[in-house]
């Protein structure tokens, strides 16, 4: 493999460390606020709510990115790719390496902050079910 692909792995590896690292404290938040009562769950409900309000603007611009990408990869088939191959046509190459690579980039970005948009949630249906009159408290 070339020096090249060997950073981006170490790129993505890295983004791929951050996501699982969200994930378990996420579930380790989750466990926590449930020990410390009714209380720690509705702040830990309202952190959550700020977190993910501070992160839409960057949700929907890292979004639409994903949408633009996959619409450009369907652009690029097999038979272009192949075609800029043998016209050695480094440029669109490039230019398509680096589409690729911003994108796999911003799916692991997506999907950390879902991780956060899924804790608001959760979080947000305990307090519902907290809210509840006493006999009638489900959770499924």
């Amino acid at each position: 493999m070339t020096a090249q692909v060997d950073t981006f792995f170490d790129s993505l590896h890295a983004r791929l460390d951050t996501a699982e690292s969200r994930l378990k404290s996420f579930t380790t938040n989750i466990q926590s606020l449930r020990k410390q009562g009714d209380q720690a769950l509705r702040e830990g409900l309202d952190q959550a709510r700020r977190k993910v309000e501070s992160q839409k603007q960057q949700i929907a611009k890292t979004q639409a990115s994903l949408k633009s990408r996959a619409e450009q990869r369907l652009g690029e088939t097999k038979e272009a790719i192949n075609e800029w191959k043998a016209k050695k046509d480094n440029q669109k190459l490039n230019a398509r390496a680096d589409r690729a690579k911003a994108y796999a980039a911003d799916a692991i970005d997506f999907a950390v902050a879902a991780v956060d948009q899924a804790e608001e949630a959760i979080l947000d249906a305990v307090v519902a079910v907290l809210d509840m009159p006493t006999g009638e408290k489900k959770m499924h």
